[in-house]
Protein backbone atom coordinates (compact mmCIF):
# COMPACT_ATOMS: atom_id res chain seq x y z
CA UNK A 1 0.00 0.00 0.00
CA UNK A 2 0.84 3.17 -1.03
CA UNK A 3 -0.40 6.52 1.29
CA UNK A 4 0.13 9.85 -0.26
CA UNK A 5 -0.13 12.87 1.38
CA UNK A 6 -2.10 16.08 -0.42
CA UNK A 7 0.40 19.25 0.39
CA UNK A 8 -0.01 21.29 -2.98
CA UNK A 9 3.27 23.49 -3.78
CA UNK A 10 2.32 24.52 -7.07
CA UNK A 11 -0.95 24.92 -8.92
CA UNK A 12 -0.70 21.35 -10.89
CA UNK A 13 1.38 18.15 -9.45
CA UNK A 14 1.39 14.66 -10.78
CA UNK A 15 1.46 12.49 -7.87
CA UNK A 16 0.91 9.22 -8.75
CA UNK A 17 1.29 7.68 -11.97
CA UNK A 18 0.63 3.86 -13.27
CA UNK A 19 3.00 3.53 -16.72
CA UNK A 20 0.61 4.74 -19.41
CA UNK A 21 -2.85 3.48 -18.18
CA UNK A 22 -3.86 6.33 -15.97
CA UNK A 23 -1.99 9.28 -13.41
CA UNK A 24 -3.39 11.73 -10.58
CA UNK A 25 -2.57 14.92 -9.94
CA UNK A 26 -3.45 17.60 -7.43
CA UNK A 27 -4.66 20.65 -8.54
CA UNK A 28 -4.83 23.98 -7.14
CA UNK A 29 -5.99 27.16 -9.42
CA UNK A 30 -4.07 29.97 -9.88
CA UNK A 31 -6.44 32.47 -10.40
CA UNK A 32 -8.67 34.13 -8.02
CA UNK A 33 -11.64 35.40 -10.22
CA UNK A 34 -13.28 34.61 -13.58
CA UNK A 35 -11.86 38.49 -14.91
CA UNK A 36 -8.13 36.87 -14.44
CA UNK A 37 -8.74 34.17 -16.84
CA UNK A 38 -7.33 34.49 -20.16
CA UNK A 39 -6.67 31.04 -21.68
CA UNK A 40 -9.03 27.91 -21.70
CA UNK A 41 -7.58 24.55 -22.36
CA UNK A 42 -8.91 21.43 -24.08
CA UNK A 43 -7.88 17.68 -23.90
CA UNK A 44 -7.89 14.65 -26.33
CA UNK A 45 -9.65 12.51 -23.78
CA UNK A 46 -11.87 13.25 -20.30
CA UNK A 47 -10.60 14.52 -16.98
CA UNK A 48 -12.31 13.28 -13.81
CA UNK A 49 -12.15 16.15 -11.32
CA UNK A 50 -13.15 15.57 -7.86
CA UNK A 51 -12.81 18.62 -4.73
CA UNK A 52 -10.65 17.38 -2.21
CA UNK A 53 -10.77 20.86 -0.10
CA UNK A 54 -11.89 24.82 -0.12
CA UNK A 55 -13.60 25.59 -2.98
CA UNK A 56 -13.21 25.80 -6.84
CA UNK A 57 -14.91 26.96 -9.53
CA UNK A 58 -14.96 25.77 -12.88
CA UNK A 59 -14.96 27.71 -16.61
CA UNK A 60 -16.38 25.99 -19.18
CA UNK A 61 -17.27 26.34 -22.69
CA UNK A 62 -18.41 23.69 -25.16
CA UNK A 63 -17.90 26.23 -28.46
CA UNK A 64 -15.67 29.39 -27.18
CA UNK A 65 -18.35 31.56 -27.27
CA UNK A 66 -20.39 30.51 -24.66
CA UNK A 67 -18.55 30.34 -21.06
CA UNK A 68 -20.52 29.46 -18.21
CA UNK A 69 -19.72 28.57 -14.21
CA UNK A 70 -19.92 25.67 -12.64
CA UNK A 71 -18.92 25.87 -8.29
CA UNK A 72 -18.02 21.97 -7.60
CA UNK A 73 -19.48 20.42 -4.82
CA UNK A 74 -18.16 18.18 -2.15
CA UNK A 75 -19.08 14.24 -2.99
CA UNK A 76 -19.62 15.27 -6.79
CA UNK A 77 -17.17 13.89 -9.24
CA UNK A 78 -16.84 15.68 -12.75
CA UNK A 79 -16.25 14.43 -16.43
CA UNK A 80 -14.78 17.52 -18.33
CA UNK A 81 -14.62 16.89 -21.97
CA UNK A 82 -14.67 20.57 -23.11
CA UNK A 83 -12.68 23.89 -22.81
CA UNK A 84 -12.18 24.81 -19.15
CA UNK A 85 -9.96 26.05 -16.61
CA UNK A 86 -10.85 26.98 -13.05
CA UNK A 87 -10.58 29.56 -10.37
CA UNK A 88 -10.49 30.07 -6.97
CA UNK A 89 -12.86 32.89 -5.63
CA UNK A 90 -11.64 35.63 -3.57
CA UNK A 91 -8.32 33.69 -3.17
CA UNK A 92 -10.06 31.02 -0.94
CA UNK A 93 -8.56 27.59 -0.72
CA UNK A 94 -9.52 24.90 -3.06
CA UNK A 95 -7.86 21.59 -3.81
CA UNK A 96 -9.41 19.07 -6.79
CA UNK A 97 -8.02 15.96 -7.32
CA UNK A 98 -7.45 15.08 -11.78
CA UNK A 99 -7.07 11.58 -13.03
CA UNK A 100 -6.33 11.44 -16.27
CA UNK A 101 -4.19 9.39 -19.33
CA UNK A 102 -0.08 10.34 -19.21
CA UNK A 103 -0.30 10.72 -22.82
CA UNK A 104 -2.96 13.47 -23.17
CA UNK A 105 -2.62 16.30 -25.48
CA UNK A 106 -3.44 19.89 -24.46
CA UNK A 107 -5.27 22.44 -26.82
CA UNK A 108 -5.06 26.10 -26.11
CA UNK A 109 -7.37 28.88 -26.80
CA UNK A 110 -7.13 32.54 -26.14
CA UNK A 111 -10.33 34.13 -24.37
CA UNK A 112 -11.59 37.85 -26.06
Amino acid sequence: MEIIRLSPKQRWEIVFRDNDNWQVGIYSPEYTSREQIDVLEKHDAPELFYLVSGRIILVLSNDLKEIREVEMEPKKIYIINEWHNAYRPNGENGLALVIEKPTIKTEYAKMK
